[in-house]
Order: C-alpha cells, then sequence, then structure tokens
C-alpha cells in the first residue's frame, strides 16, 4: 500500500510534537523525583557534640535533682562545661542569690581554676592554712597555695568552714568573691575572705582526724657498734570549732651492747576556738619519762589561752601561755640533797609558741619552743625546742628532718654507781637529738 505525500507530512509533524512534550516534560518529572537525594543529610549523632558550645552542652546534659550531672562530662566538651556553669552563677550572683537557688553544674569532678587561667580537674582533699590539697588523676597530688586559685566548682559534698566557726555542708562553687553552698537548709552565700577551711565529705567524724607516723635509725658498725632509733607518732583531730593535736616520740640506743638512749615525750595540746584571733586550751603539757636523765615521770598539765599572732597564707605564728601543775618522781633518790622530797609537786607557767611555714609547694617546716617555768622551784624549770622540717616525696610519704632539744636548769645528780665502779659523769643539762627518717601521712 503506498502512503500519500500528504498524511507522511502529518505523521512527521505529530511525532515530531511528540517527542518535544515528552523531552520538556520528563526531566522536569526526573528533578522533582531526585531533589531529595541532593539535600544535605542529617549530622550524625557522633558529630553533634563537638559542635556545640559550653553553654548548648550544659543546656543538653541530662541532670539529676541537685543540678548535678548523671554521669561525668565527655572530656573535650567538660571544660566548655564546667565555664558555662561557673559563668551562669557569676551572672546569677550578680543579681542576687537566693535560698532556692540551685546550681547547675557542668561536671561530677571537682575543677579548680588558677590565676594563671588553667583548668584543673581532680578531687578535693582538703584545704587548711590557705594550702589546699588537690588529687589529680595526671599530676597525683598536689599542695596549691589557694591565693592562686581563682574559681572552684565542686559537685561533691564538703564542709566549709567559716570564720567564728561558722560552718556550711554541700557542693559549692567559689568566685573571686563569694562562696556559694547548696545546704539541706537552701543556699547560702558567704564572704570569700571569711574562709578557714575546707574538709571533704559532710561532718563525719573520721573526716576530722589525721595521722603521721616517722621512723629513724641510725647503726653504725666495726670500730663503734652503735644503734639508735626514733619513732614518733602524731594525731590530730580538727573541726569547726576545735583543735585535738596529740604526738608521742620515744628514741632507744645502744652503744657497745649497752644501752645508753632510753626516752619517752607524750605531748597533747587541745584548743578551743573563739574567734578567727584567740583561743583556749583547756589542757595541754606533758608527759615525760628518761632514765639517763634519772627522772621516772614528769607530768605537766597546764590550762590557758592563746592568739594567732601571724595568720597568713604561708606562715603561722601562735602563741599562749596560762597556769600549770608539775608532779616530778625521781628514779634513784640516794644522791639527792638532803630533805629534797620525792615525787616533787610544782606551780609553773607556761610560754609555748608555734610556727608553722609553708616553703615551697613540697616543703613545709614547723617550729615550736615551750619554757615551763617552774616558781615554786626555779631549779625544776624545762624547756623543749622542736625543728621539723618536711619534703613531700608521695601523696603519703614525706622525708623528715627532726631536731630535738631538751633542758633541765637544774638536773638531780645521777644514780651512784655499784661498788668499785667509776663515779658516772653529772648529768647535764641539755640534750640534742636530730633524726633524718621517713614519715608516713594518712587523712
Amino acid at each position: 500500500m503506498t502512503r500519500e505525500p500528504g498524511n507522511l507530512s502529518r505523521s512527521v509533524v505529530w511525532a515530531t510534537l511528540l517527542a518535544v512534550t515528552l523531552l520538556h516534560v520528563y526531566p522536569q518529572h526526573a528533578t522533582a523525583e531526585e531533589a531529595p537525594a541532593e539535600e544535605a543529610p542529617p549530622a550524625s549523632p557522633e558529630a553533634a557534640p563537638a559542635e556545640l558550645t559550653g553553654e548548648e552542652t550544659v543546656e543538653a546534659l541530662f541532670t539529676a535533682p541537685g543540678g548535678v550531672p548523671a554521669e561525668p562530662t565527655d572530656a573535650d566538651a567538660a571544660v566548655d562545661a564546667v565555664k558555662a556553669s561557673m559563668a551562669r552563677v557569676e551572672e546569677q550572683e550578680a543579681a542576687g542569690i537566693g535560698s532556692s537557688y540551685v546550681i547547675d553544674f557542668g561536671d561530677t569532678f571537682d575543677w579548680v581554676r588558677m590565676v594563671s587561667g588553667e583548668w584543673l580537674k581532680g578531687e578535693m582533699k582538703r584545704m587548711r592554712d590557705d594550702n589546699l590539697e588537690f588529687d589529680s588523676d595526671k599530676l597525683d597530688m598536689l599542695n596549691i597555695d589557694f591565693a592562686d586559685v581563682t574559681h572552684v566548682h565542686s559537685p561533691v559534698v564538703n564542709t566549709y568552714v567559716f570564720d567564728d566557726r561558722i560552718s556550711a555542708t554541700g557542693r559549692a562553687v567559689i568566685t573571686p568573691e563569694k562562696i556559694i553552698v547548696e545546704t539541706d537548709e537552701g543556699t547560702k552565700t558567704f564572704p570569700r575572705s571569711e574562709l578557714e577551711s575546707i574538709v571533704a565529705g559532710g561532718e563525719r567524724e573520721k573526716d576530722w582526724w589525721s595521722m603521721k607516723l616517722r621512723f629513724g635509725l641510725t647503726l653504725n658498725k666495726g670500730n663503734t657498734d652503735q644503734l639508735t632509733y626514733d619513732i614518733n607518732f602524731n594525731t590530730r583531730r580538727e573541726d569547726k570549732m576545735t583543735l585535738l593535736n596529740l604526738n608521742y616520740n620515744t628514741s632507744f640506743g645502744r652503744t657497745g651492747g649497752v644501752q645508753n638512749v632510753n626516752r619517752h615525750l607524750g605531748e597533747e595540746d587541745f584548743k578551743v576556738f573563739l574567734s578567727s584571733r584567740w583561743f583556749v586550751t583547756p589542757l595541754f603539757g606533758q608527759l615525760f619519762n628518761d632514765r639517763f636523765q634519772n627522772i621516772r615521770f614528769r607530768a605537766t598539765p597546764a590550762a590557758g589561752a592563746g592568739i594567732h599572732i601571724i595568720d597568713v597564707p604561708k606562715a603561722k605564728w601562735d602563741f599562749q601561755t596560762g597556769v600549770g601543775y608539775q608532779y616530778l618522781n625521781y628514779r634513784d633518790v640516794t644522791a639527792l640533797a638532803a630533805g629534797t622530797s620525792n615525787p616533787q609537786h610544782d606551780a609553773f607557767v607556761p610560754f609555748y609558741t608555734y610556727g608553722d611555714f609553708d616553703i615551697t609547694g613540697d616543703i613545709d617546716l614547723t617550729v615550736s619552743w615551750l619554757t615551763n617555768l617552774v616558781v615554786t622551784t626555779i631549779g625544776n624549770t624545762n624547756h623543749t625546742g622542736k625543728a621539723d622540717l618536711a619534703i613531700e616525696l608521695t601523696s603519703v610519704l614525706d622525708l623528715d628532718i627532726a631536731f630535738l632539744y631538751l633542758r633541765t636548769e637544774s638536773p638531780a645528780p645521777p644514780p651512784p654507781p655499784p661498788a668499785g665502779a667509776p663515779l658516772p659523769d653529772p648529768i647535764k643539762q641539755n640534750d640534742y637529738q636530730l633524726v633524718v627518717g621517713i614519715s608516713l601521712e594518712l587523712g
């Protein structure tokens, strides 16, 4: 069958129009279907925290009652979170903080900011005498001058002690001017200048105690066989109102197998603080025994009052005095002057001074001097001088260099020798002892 020319032309025209129409419509339809594939995919959950600011991180944290995160903040965001938390507190501090204010903490760890701008993460152990003990996982135990700390972020419960023995227990933040503590009775604000100490934990009995044990040894072998050892044990209890300090020192020594040192010295000092400067001492004194001074037992209980003469971040100096009673019992009375009673009972006036100097963060020097002026028998007046240089080796071990000086104005005569033996040397007024040892410190 032959197609006519007119029909062929019309077919070509219709085919052309259909092709143009399809080419025009299909790209639009395809574009409409493919558009969603060109949109940027949502950010993955892992990438989101890196894009948040510190303040947004704080907002995003799931917090438990009290404003403390349920889990430690991610290390990359923790500093920003803590900075944002402190910024919020300082902003509210300027407007006024009421008892119902809840601190929004940025992490579960303690953080301190140094004057240099650095932030340290770890755990506050305590602050006493303007020395902050801070345990860092990376830097170990640090002793920081509290004057070098501008901010503290502490979401754990501690006890903060202020002037006039006022205290507050709870979570807290510290700014350059204020200390803000969330207590059971509500949030309280205190001037930073009135802070005296920080005790880790709440008002639990074990939090008030600390102990230190020192052991020193001297050994010579050869032409001279000599062995001398010294043990010193100190225990201390300090709360917001009182300070109890107990110390015991004993020394034993032998030369050529013959004992030539046998001494025991116990000391007690109990203070009740009336203010940041004044205190009373209901009981302080010594118990003393020295075989080679012919003293079986000497007790010097006393009571009095005292004052903090110097109280600055790196230096403390106290002085106290009062009245006391001295009981003195000699080991051997054979050589005593006729009419000398044994035991002897006397009244005395104590003069006691104590200094503590923080030379560096790791080196501490303590010195003390006690004179018991026996007014009823002046020859029984006695003195005790001590110096202790402690060099921190680890968080619990110290190298100690200790000096002890003992003096009695009129020592008793020595016991008479056995028949045929030479007369013993008179007992000297002064005794000196220098000990180098290792000490263990707990609490």
